[in-house]
C-alpha cells in the first residue's frame, strides 16, 4: 500500500521534492495533487488512500498545525495506530511550529538540523513497507515471513537451475512447529530474464511471473496439501506471462519442529497470495 503524504498546500515546494526524493528511493507515494483527477471526490479519495495507507508521512508545520484538514488526517492516522497497535503517523518536522501533544513523545524526522539525516531516517523507516523483496503477513494467532530472491543472468553454471524463488516461514506461538515452502520459478532462454537483469527491472518481471503462476493455480482447483510427517514434498504446473513466454513452478513444502502426532493442513495459494499482494503494493 501507498505511503500517505499530509501537508498543508503552503508547504507543497517542499512536500514536492521529498515526494520525489522518496520516489527515487523506491517508495510507492499517494500525494493528492499526482493522484486526484477532475471531477473527483477530494473527501472520498483522501478518507480511501488514509484508510488504506501503509504509513502516513506527516509535514509539521506552522501552516500545517494550524490546518484543520491536517488535523483531521492526523486523527485519522492516530485512531488507525490505536486500533491496528503498530505505528503508522511519523512526524516530519519542516520549520519551527508547535508539535500537537499526541506527536510530541514521537521520534520525528527533523529538517531543521539536518536534512540529509532526514532523509536518511524517513528512508530507513519505510523499508519495512516498501521492500518488495521481503514481509511479514500477521494475524493474531498466526504469522508468515516470506521474501524473493534471483539469480544473475548468467545461470548456465548454476548446480541448480531455477531464477526465482519465493521462501515462506508459517508459524505461530501455539504451535509447537512452522512450515517452511518455496516456490522455485524455472524459465527457459526467451531474453525476458537476462534483459529484466540488465534494465534492473526484475521486480517487474517477477511481478508478472507471480501473478501469472497464483492465477493459473487457481484456475487448476486448488485443493489443501497436507503434511503427514517431516518428509519434503512437492506440486508443480506451468503458466505463461503476457508475452507468451512459459515458467516452470516447483512448489516444495516440509514441517519442522516438535511432531503432535496430527496432520497439518496448508493452503499454497494463501501464500502465492500474499507475495502477489505484496508485489502489487510496492512495484510501481
Amino acid at each position: 500500500m501507498a505511503i500517505f503524504i499530509s501537508y498543508s498546500q503552503g508547504d507543497s515546494e517542499f512536500v514536492d521534492v521529498l515526494a520525489a526524493n522518496l520516489v527515487r528511493a523506491k517508495h510507492h507515494i499517494w500525494m493528492d495533487r499526482w493522484e486526484l483527477n477532475l471531477g473527483d471526490s477530494l473527501t472520498a479519495k483522501i478518507e480511501e488512500s488514509l484508510t488504506d495507507s501503509s504509513a502516513i508521512l506527516l509535514i509539521l508545520s506552522k501552516k500545517s498545525v494550524a490546518s484543520s484538514w491536517c488535523r483531521r488526517e492526523l486523527n485519522a492516522g492516530l485512531i488507525r495506530e490505536l486500533e491496528e497497535r503498530r505505528t503508522l503517523v511519523m512526524p516530519v518536522v519542516i520549520e519551527d511550529c508547535e508539535i500537537p501533544l499526541f506527536l510530541r513523545d514521537k521520534l520525528y524526522a527533523d529538517f531543521r538540523k539536518g536534512p540529509d539525516q532526514a532523509f536518511k531516517l524517513i528512508d530507513r523507516s519505510l523499508a519495512k513497507f516498501s521492500n518488495p523483496t521481503t514481509s511479514r503477513s500477521e494475524s493474531p494467532d498466526f504469522h508468515t515471513d516470506f521474501s524473493v530472491v534471483w539469480k544473475n543472468a548468467d545461470i548456465k553454471n548454476s548446480e541448480e537451475t531455477w531464477i526465482i524463488r519465493w521462501t515462506f516461514v508459517d508459524h505461530g506461538a501455539k504451535q509447537p512447529y512452522v512450515v517452511v515452502s518455496e516456490c522455485k520459478i524455472f524459465g527457459w532462454d526467451n531474453g525476458d530474464y537476462s534483459k529484466a537483469i540488465e534494465k534492473d527491472e526484475i521486480m517487474y518481471l517477477i511481478k508478472d511471473i507471480t501473478n501469472a503462476l497464483y492465477n493459473k493455480y487457481m484456475e487448476k482447483g486448488v485443493e489443501p496439501v497436507i503434511i503427514s510427517d517431516n518428509n519434503e514434498a512437492f506440486v508443480g504446473w506451468k503458466a505463461k506471462i503476457a508475452n507468451g513466454s512459459e515458467y516452470l513452478c516447483i512448489y516444495s513444502y516440509r514441517r519442522l519442529g516438535s511432531d503432535n502426532g496430527m496432520d497439518t493442513v496448508i493452503y499454497p495459494e494463501n501464500n502465492l497470495k500474499m507475495a502477489v499482494d505484496h508485489l502489487a503494493n510496492t512495484v510501481r
